[in-house]
């Protein structure tokens, strides 16, 4: 196995790890933690696929996997008859960009104000296109389940 391979491998298992704990934390319904789980794997292997293998850029690579997080979201709630935030809120922990807001953070303690504008700027084009991509993909599956629901 490749090592970038091994890599996608150990990161997936963290994001599945990482946004299990994360749906306890947040006591959601028992029923939603293994989808929520799967969902956020499969996003950051989304990520980590299209970044790595295909040479996406990073925006939107984020903003991709965002769209297909929040599409199997809206459909698992509709199936399960929940808030779609609840599935949502969990999916979406493995593509937060703690590590780059760390770098900002360490780089302003170190008094780098060139680093903490480039990793500031960077954590924040991230948070837009997680935000970007769940809201209009939301938006766009609630207007087609409306009209649907229209006929």
């Amino acid at each position: 196995m490749s090592e970038l391979l091994r890599q996608i491998l150990i990161h997936s298992i963290g994001s599945f790890g990482g946004t299990l704990g994360y749906a306890f934390l947040l006591n959601v319904p028992l029923s939603t933690v293994l989808p929520a789980s799967l969902t956020g794997l499969l996003g950051y292997v989304l990520y980590e696929v299209l970044v790595n293998l295909l040479g996406q850029g990073v925006m939107s690579s984020y903003f991709l996997s965002t769209v297909v997080i929040t599409v199997i979201c809206e459909t698992a709630a509709r199936v399960m008859r929940m808030p779609s935030t609840i599935f949502l809120l969990t999916a979406l922990v493995p593509l937060v960009p703690g590590y780059t807001f760390y770098c900002a953070m360490l780089a302003m303690v170190q008094n780098d104000g060139a680093a903490v504008a480039s990793y500031g700027l960077q954590a924040v084009q991230i948070v837009a296109a997680i935000a970007v991509g769940a809201a209009v993909t939301s938006v766009l599956f609630r207007m087609l389940t409306m009209r649907r629901k229209a006929r």
